[in-house]
């Protein structure tokens, strides 16, 4: 067959043709017209504040609980000298426990304060 040839069949209607002229049957769904297409509700800052005001208090929660768990698992294994376990913690953990202080602090500071 060459380009632009015809069959030999009769004219019948291509493949992937639509029949645009024929009526939808009445069992067809339709969207409704006077609600909205998507139920969406609407923003609600005070919600977002909780879930950022959650993830900074449990980040520094679990920061303080890995940093525990590393100086203590180095000095078990010997790789942090008993000397050296006061300097480690006064500089680590005591400044990241005052800020855990303060973050959870804050948080609970606010609940109660109706914020």
């Amino acid at each position: 067959m060459t380009i632009g040839a015809r069959s030999a069949e009769p004219d019948s209607a291509a493949v992937g043709d639509i029949d645009l002229t024929a009526e939808e049957p009445a069992e067809t769904q339709k969207l409704p017209e006077d609600m909205p297409l998507a139920d969406l509700r609407p923003f609600n800052p005070a919600l977002w504040h909780e879930w950022v005001r959650s993830g900074v208090a449990i980040a520094i929660i679990g920061a303080v609980i890995a940093e525990t768990l590393i100086l203590t698992i180095a000095f078990i294994q010997g790789h942090l000298a008993a000397s050296g376990l006061s300097a480690a913690t006064a500089a680590i953990v005591t400044p990241l426990i005052g800020i855990a202080g303060t973050v959870l602090g804050f948080y609970f500071g606010t609940h109660r304060a109706g914020g």
